[in-house]
């Protein structure tokens, strides 16, 4: 019975050994070696272990790495030509080859070696010799047990490399990596800030404009920041929207010219060529220091196809202090004042009545894209 219980005992230590044998038999070393395959013997790994291999249970003997130890012991090429560092496969004093792998040898050849240990700063602090013998399909090593406490051999599988694909790291962040819209960027990328992106509205010629990519869920291309010219005379003829896009509208008389440039920031008052509105998308956001911020989607009306009708809009957020969730429903292109009849640009209204659209502080609110917000986003929709 107790002959048993040291077998039994025995048996369970190898089975849980880091080193594995080889189902060989005869003396042949390439059918009887024993396997070194832990994840934390690759040169890849990282974090310290108080794993070693001078111990006495180490064996002087034939080795092979496999799994994710690697296929081949590491040498100075496994980390670009320098020598591994602590804590490369776990261990305080790291051991590899000091010469590039001979990968060059012909099955049943063996050939002497030379490994180094790291020790702190310096590359080669203590070297051991070693055999080396290529197998058909693989290497086996001749190991003694190591020369320094703590000191460890490293298989040759190095770190997994970060993803470069370029055009996913560069996308929208420069020309040649133009996205369609700034929601196309929001997608592809989800933790892209606000700021300024390379699209390209048209598919062809990418230009640079400033994306929100917070309000709303982001993915909001800017396309128009405007103020006024004199807003304290709101009603007075001295004050003009500044500056104001390539509308489709009639020649009329001001000094007030229209902008193609897209804006770079929310205060930076300039408006994209009108003709890219439509690439973009047929949802807007307008957003205002002084009124609710609202989003509107087409209906009979259009904003970017310049066409007047109804439209669906809903609050993003409360700003005024009155007539919360209020929002117009139709868009109509504005010719008041205009002795013309001519159209002077696009305006939004309420349909029905009410004393939020009499209000001459509120008012506004139903008036942004002509007398009451500073700036317009234009997102695409599905």
């Amino acid at each position: 019975m107790v002959k048993m219980t040291i077998l039994a005992v025995l048996f369970l230590m190898i089975c849980f050994s880091e080193v594995d044998r080889a189902r060989g038999y005869g003396t042949d070393p390439c059918s009887d070696y024993r396997k070194l395959s832990g994840a934390d013997r690759a040169a890849g790994y990282n974090k310290l272990t108080r794993k070693s291999d001078k111990r006495r249970t180490w064996k002087e003997g034939w080795y092979r790495f496999t799994s994710d130890a690697g296929d081949k012991m590491a040498a100075m090429e496994t980390s670009g030509g320098d020598c591994l560092k602590s804590p490369a496969c776990g261990a305080k004093f790291p051991v590899y080859l000091l010469k590039p792998h001979p990968d060059n040898l012909q099955p049943e050849e063996s050939v002497q070696a030379t490994i180094c240990y790291t020790t702190g700063k310096t590359c080669c602090g203590k070297t051991q010799k070693i055999q080396i013998k290529k197998c058909t399909g693989f290497f086996i090593y001749k190991l003694p047990s190591a020369c320094l406490k703590r000191g460890r051999y490293c298989g040759n599988k190095a770190p997994k490399k970060p993803d470069c694909d370029e055009n996913k790291l560069l996308f929208g962040l420069s020309k040649k990596h133009a996205a369609k819209s700034c929601k196309e960027i929001k997608e592809k990328r989800k933790d892209a800030d606000s700021g300024v992106y390379w699209v390209k509205p048209d598919g062809i010629n990418p230009l640079q404009a400033y994306c929100d990519q917070e309000t709303d869920g982001g993915g909001w291309t800017l396309v128009y920041s405007y103020t006024f010219t004199n807003f304290k005379s709101f009603r007075s003829g001295t004050n003009a929207i500044t500056p104001r896009p390539n509308w489709p509208i009639s020649n009329i008389n001001g000094n007030i010219g229209p902008s193609t440039t897209p804006p770079r920031s929310e205060t930076d008052y300039n408006a994209m060529d009108f003709n890219q509105w439509k690439n973009l998308g047929h949802e807007f956001m307008i957003k205002s220091n002084i009124n609710h911020w609202i989003a509107c989607k087409d209906g009979t009306g259009s904003l970017v196809d310049f066409r007047a009708g109804s439209l669906q809009c809903r609050v993003i957020k409360n700003i005024a202090s009155k007539c919360h969730n209020y929002v117009p429903d139709k868009l109509i292109l504005h010719s008041a004042g205009n002795p013309a009849g001519s159209c002077l640009g696009p305006d939004l209204i309420r349909s029905q009545s009410s004393s939020c659209s009499r209000s001459t502080t509120t008012s506004k609110l139903t008036r942004e894209p002509e007398i009451g917000l500073p700036m317009i986003l234009v997102v695409p929709t599905n």
